[in-house]
């Protein structure tokens, strides 16, 4: 399987910055560099969650539905 969890840049940029581990203007140039390169995954885009808005049990749910509905499988 593949599945990818994403929220929006801006709720990313928003949970980023909250971090303590790194600072600030550290946990920002991470953010826009991974959100490019994840933010448009080509044919691999359907294997996405959006976690914009999610609870961490959404999410399981959300993720335990793409594996039983083998909807996320690589071939």
């Amino acid at each position: 399987h593949y599945i990818i969890l994403r929220a929006s840049k801006e709720e990313t940029m928003k949970r980023a910055v909250e971090r303590s581990k790194l600072d600030r203007k550290t946990n920002i140039e991470l953010v826009e560099t991974m959100w490019e390169q994840f933010c448009n995954l080509g044919i691999y885009e359907s294997n996405v969650i959006d976690t914009t808005t999610y609870s961490i049990q959404e999410n399981v749910s959300a993720v335990q539905e793409k594996i039983a509905s083998r909807a996320a499988l690589l071939s």
